[in-house]
């Protein structure tokens, strides 16, 4: 007679016990190598090739700046009345939306009431204040 040898059956499953381990260390990795960028700049038209009549002469920017001993403007010294009748004479209300902004640029040590008195000559003028900061930094 022959004798039945007791084998035990190996159980098929995979072992996972160290899947979770395996699951963290991924995540890990993942977090540790990922670089998270905050993506800067603009939206903008790409103008057609062709130039109309308007196009073709360059119309500067109207820039106002602001000096402790008074204000210019583009670059001509001006006193507030005159930096009034200045800006009437651009007729901005008549302007299109995106051709109505005159840069207010105002250097270190300007009085907040003469900075205001110029921002709100622009304003009742019809004009949109673009107002230009210097970097931290940046010198000229």
């Amino acid at each position: 007679m022959r004798k039945r040898s007791h084998r035990t059956r190996s159980d098929p499953a995979v072992p996972t016990d160290s899947v979770s381990d395996i699951a963290f260390l991924l995540i890990i990795f993942f977090i540790l190598t990922t670089s998270i960028r905050k993506l800067t700049g603009f939206e903008t038209d790409i103008p057609a090739a062709e130039q109309t009549q308007q196009q073709q002469q360059p119309d500067k920017t109207p820039t106002v700046k602001l000096h402790a001993e008074g204000m210019t403007f583009n670059d001509q010294p001006v006193t507030l009345e005159g930096l009034r009748a200045e800006l009437r004479r651009l007729n901005l209300p008549a302007r299109p939306e995106d051709r109505r902004v005159v840069v207010l640029e105002a250097a270190q040590g300007v009085s907040y009431q003469h900075y205001y008195q110029a921002m709100a000559a622009v304003s009742s003028s019809g004009g949109v204040v673009g107002i230009l900061a210097e970097e931290e930094g940046a010198k000229k």
